[in-house]
């Protein structure tokens, strides 16, 4: 029943936690990216990815991932370093650093502040994307660290399941094993799910065990550019 949850205009995300406001911020982050926005804002950052990722070249963004994994046998590292190392390059942010994309992800859902040492990589990836922190600025590190855990763990699936090549590699961890397999709604109005009521302000789990890249407004922008890398880097690991 994840569909009609992801579809019903009765729910949305829910809102994105504070810690910092201000420009730059954990809070600046989470409050201007379309992953934690709602309504006509989401419309409107979705809008702003959409565009950056409407840039990349998936193929040539493929190329590089196999290109940088080639030799490495390393699958955690591979895993981590190559997905955020070429799309930043794609994107025109090529000296975003890994580290700090790492330190961020590790928050960025979680609604936690961090600390000294998120806001040091906030830091490091504001400069990296110019030094301003805009929404330009917010939707490029958003993507970045969106990036970074989900890819990931889908490289890493992908690498254990022993098929021949890196497209049926990741096709069978997105079937059996997919890096995402659940997420969260939070009704805006009194509502019903699955015949029962739901009062207003409930959060509900949703499953995405079947569709690993969700589905609705908020369907994953970047699906086909996930799955382009992660099979380019398992490519490069079955290719020795």
């Amino acid at each position: 029943m994840a569909t009609p949850v992801l579809d019903d205009e009765n729910f949305v995300v829910p809102p994105a936690v504070g810690y910092g406001w201000e420009p730059g911020g954990i809070g600046w982050l989470r409050a201007n990216v379309a992953r934690f926005s709602s309504g006509p804002a989401h419309e409107r950052r979705r809008k702003l990815t959409l565009a950056e990722l409407s840039r990349v070249d998936v193929e040539a963004v493929r190329a590089a991932a196999v290109e940088l994994a080639r030799g490495e046998s390393d699958v955690d590292v591979v895993a981590r370093v190559v997905p955020v190392t070429v799309l930043a390059a794609a994107l025109g942010v090529p000296d975003a650093p890994v580290d700090s994309v790492a330190d961020v992800a590790a928050v960025y859902l979680t609604g936690a502040s961090g600390g000294p040492e998120v806001q040091d990589a906030l830091d490091a990836l504001v400069h990296a994307c110019g030094g301003v922190p805009d929404d330009r600025t917010a939707t490029v590190i958003g993507l970045l660290v969106q990036t970074y855990a989900a890819t990931a763990t889908l490289i890493g699936s992908a690498a254990a399941t022993g098929a021949a090549s890196g497209d049926s590699a990741v096709a069978q961890a997105l079937r059996d094993t997919p890096p995402v397999r659940g997420t969260r709604r939070m009704a805006v109005a009194d509502t019903r799910l699955d015949g029962r009521p739901v009062t207003a302000g409930t959060v509900v789990p949703v499953d995405l065990t079947t569709m690993p890249f969700g589905a609705g407004p908020h369907e994953c922008p970047g699906a086909d550019l996930a799955v382009a890398i992660a099979a380019g880097v398992v490519d490069a690991l079955l290719s020795g």
